[in-house]
């Protein structure tokens, strides 16, 4: 087979949230000693669409948007029972309307098991080119182990055929119907059972029978293995499982339990995309998720590697903050009301939000094709030359932007999250917004400083999430 027809990872994303807990911290509020590192920490305007958004943008600076033709997003703790995530994710995301997006929920297995799909839609369509999302933020019973063990964090790849950077060799699943880690309808944390049955009937079980079933569609063997990447439940159990596998400590790859967590269904693929960071060329890697059984696949990486590399998911840390108040956490995740009172009452608006989807969810602005002034939000009339009818939408979702003005309100927030940031920037191609701010804290905020756009939740009014655009200062260097 030419190499224009392998079959493989395209581009990747990630996304770690700016707040972090110390799990030292977690266990000193009940008295414990709290296991070792930290967790990462969605913020209170963010959700697992949210960070699917932003790694699907961090995948798509790498690749055209118009050459994506379909969109796969896993979670298991989507804000809606009944609605596709998928497809607000693709809105945000400025991918084509004819895109098709399909929605993977209730497993673990789900980021995984997404990706197989897009490998299978892409070897059986040339041209056809997947975005696959993946993100979760699950809640588990305060005090528990996987409070402290579960992360929040996002991934994303675009998979499709030609100058792949990894190039798929197998992939094998293994079922195992087992109750270890569940969430009924209705329930608001998982529900866990012994956790040495958990582990020794189904996770040390499954992982190893699927990646030997794996490793031998690719014929391949462990000595041959440059990585193995797998997520865990714990923070030693993955040695265990790559042991049984065959595989050396040197072989494996770190699983970023010390400084992310599980991180639900985006863990193999987060962890995947952090050994794509320092692979070289001829590397084989085998990635292992599990969930009620296993799913495990065989890469191997390509020269495009070398032109294509980066710091996929280490950049994440070389900006973020320690957050110092478990209760305030509790309050993020709808675990602990800090204020009882009456709920805001305002009917749902659900015709004003698809007529204005555009600008919410894909932050249009307008140019004028006349004279070339750019507005937002687009307008009828332009307000320069005063031509009617002749502005064209543009998305600014990318566009860099440097704060002009701001005003701080200690009082117009949330109860436990009580201080807005309003500010008042001009991106780069001359188009001013005014938008809140998130990710900062209050003293960071100066007149000139760098910002960029950020996907997030405004407030839960109306019966259903409402998102849209915020600024926060620049969380990576380009």
């Amino acid at each position: 087979m030419s190499n224009t027809r392998k079959t493989g990872i395209l581009s990747v994303g990630a996304y770690v949230p700016y707040y972090y807990l110390e799990r030292q911290l977690m266990g000193s509020v009940w008295g414990d000693r709290g296991l070792k590192g930290c967790r990462s920490m969605a913020n209170s305007d963010e959700d697992s669409l949210t960070m699917s958004v932003e790694a699907g943008r961090d995948c798509l600076k790498k690749i055209p948007r118009g050459r994506v033709t379909h969109h796969y997003n896993a979670t298991t703790t989507s804000p809606y029972a009944e609605k596709s995530g998928a497809a607000l994710i693709s809105a945000a995301c400025c991918l084509n309307e004819n895109v098709l997006s399909v929605d993977f929920n209730s497993s673990l297995r789900a980021g995984m098991s997404a990706l197989k799909l897009a490998l299978d839609t892409a070897a059986s369509d040339g041209e056809a080119v997947v975005l696959v999302t993946a993100a979760d933020t699950r809640n588990a019973p305060p005090k528990s182990n996987e409070e402290q063990l579960f992360g929040d964090a996002a991934a994303a790849f675009a998979v499709g055929s030609g100058d792949v950077i990894a190039e798929l060799r197998a992939f094998a699943s293994v079922d195992n119907e087992i109750h270890d880690y569940w969430r009924n309808s209705g329930d608001k944390v998982i529900n866990t059972t012994e956790q040495r049955f958990s582990t020794d009937e189904g996770y040390m079980q499954s992982v190893p029978a699927a990646v030997r079933e794996a490793m031998k569609l690719a014929g391949v063997s462990a000595e041959e293995v440059s990585r193995f990447v797998v997520n865990t439940p714990g923070l030693r159990e993955y040695k265990k499982a790559a042991a049984k596998c065959g595989f050396k400590p040197e072989q494996i790859c770190d699983p970023l339990m010390d400084n992310v967590g599980n991180c639900g269904t985006a863990h193999t693929l987060l962890v995947l995309a952090y050994a794509l960071e320092k692979a070289a060329p001829g590397d084989i890697i085998v990635a292992a998720g599990y969930g009620t059984g296993a799913n495990a696949a065989v890469f191997e990486v390509t020269p495009e590697i070398e032109s294509r590399r980066e710091k996929y998911v280490s950049k994440f840390f070389e900006r973020r903050r320690a957050f110092g108040e478990y209760t305030r956490f509790l309050s993020f995740r709808g675990q602990l009301e800090p204020k009882q009172g009456e709920p805001f009452k305002i009917p749902a608006a659900p015709a004003i939000s698809w007529r204005e989807r555009n600008t919410y969810l894909k932050l249009y602005a307008g140019r004028c094709t006349k004279c070339g002034t750019r507005v937002f939000p687009a307008s009828r009339v332009c307000y320069n030359c005063h031509s009617v009818d002749s502005e064209i939408e543009e998305s600014q979702t990318e566009a860099k932007s440097k704060l002009f003005s701001f005003s701080i309100d200690r009082l117009a927030g949330r109860s436990d999250d009580p201080i807005v940031v309003q500010a008042i920037a001009d991106d780069d191609q001359g188009v001013r917004f005014y938008l809140n701010m998130t990710d900062v804290e209050e003293s960071e905020v100066k007149i000139g400083m760098d910002l960029e756009f950020t996907f997030r939740k405004i407030h839960n009014l109306g019966g259903y999430p409402n998102y849209y655009w915020k600024f926060r200062p620049v969380r990576v260097s380009e």
